[in-house]
């Protein structure tokens, strides 16, 4: 169960797409319309509803205790979330490419600094998937997680604003 959680910690870190646009991360920024309309829709609360890792489910009490916190371009994970290896960090979008790509830098852990490649899709108002490669490694290109693959598949739904520090 600590693996699970810290794999969800590294995806988490990563998965929660939004970014201002400060041009020192390895994608493309975006300061367009439709760059700044994602930001804030992917600002807010969020519950981690489904999630795999290497092809494998992660499970509902894991699922449960993963709540993440995007504000704008930065990221962070309250303490009781039960993720600790990537507890905040920044990430930037590109929603002009298809599919959407998101890149994330964690402030801490064993991969801080490290640059982390994902795609994204707000699905609705409320909800909204994140596939993320390994960090250092590729992007991923589809929203799969097969056995083997080093890739995490995220489901997140929002749950409130973000709240006040």
């Amino acid at each position: 169960m600590r693996k699970a959680i810290s794999i969800i910690s590294i995806g988490a870190v990563a998965a929660i797409t939004g970014g201002c646009a400060s041009g020192k991360l390895g994608g493309a920024t975006d300061q367009s319309a439709a760059g700044q309309r994602d930001y804030e829709r992917l600002t807010g609360t969020w519950q981690l509803t489904r999630a795999v890792v290497n092809g494998k489910a992660v499970p509902a009490s894991v699922l449960r205790r993963t709540i993440l916190i995007t504000d704008h371009n930065t990221f962070r994970f309250p303490k009781a979330s039960g993720v600790g290896t990537h507890p905040a960090g920044t990430f930037t979008v590109n929603p002009n490419t298809r599919p959407k790509q998101v890149d994330s830098i964690a402030e801490g852990g064993p991969n801080a600094g490290q640059l982390t490649r994902g795609i994204y899709e707000i699905l609705d108002a409320t909800h909204k998937r994140a596939c993320w490669g390994s960090p250092g490694g590729p992007r991923p290109t589809e929203f799969e997680s097969p056995p083997g693959g080093g890739r995490i598949l995220q489901y997140w739904k929002k749950i409130g604003p973000v709240p006040s520090h």
